[in-house]
């Protein structure tokens, strides 16, 4: 039973860890050469392009942001790391935006940042209490 755990909670260790570790990458190059601007939540879940069908299903809420550089306004879908029906952003909402001063486009929301942080800590906190968990099954010789 330790077994089952400790790799249920190694794989939900993986599966926090991973998506939040790419995320964090993609926003620590677009912070290098960044600057900021207040924005507006236009819409939130579907997505105006089209290719994202799931736009209403879990992870992939994407809030459509409008927000204003030097004259010129931009609409960006950004990247909503909420869960299951769990939106964080609604219509109408001012949120702070993060964008790469020769790409406009290439922004992520401010508030993000400190939750694909968490999501990383989270993750690590799973893999270590797989480990514990798995370490304690071998301690007391369970069987696989």
């Amino acid at each position: 039973m330790f077994y089952a755990f400790s790799v249920l909670f190694f794989v939900l260790g993986l599966s926090t860890g991973i998506p939040a570790l790419l995320q964090w990458r993609r926003m620590e190059a677009i912070r290098r050469s960044s600057a900021t601007t207040f924005g507006v939540v236009r819409a939130v879940g579907r997505s105006n392009i089209g290719w994202n069908f799931l736009g209403e299903v879990g992870r992939s809420a994407r809030p459509l942001v409008a927000f204003r550089i030097q004259d010129k306004e931009y609409e960006v879908e950004m990247t909503d790391t909420s869960g299951f029906l769990n939106r964080r952003y609604n219509s109408g909402e001012t949120v702070e935006v993060v964008y790469e001063k020769g790409e406009p486009w290439n922004a992520y929301l401010q508030h993000e940042w400190a939750l694909a942080r968490r999501d990383q800590w989270k993750a690590l906190g799973e893999i270590v209490l797989a480990a514990v968990l798995w370490a304690i099954g071998a301690y007391l010789g369970m069987p696989i």
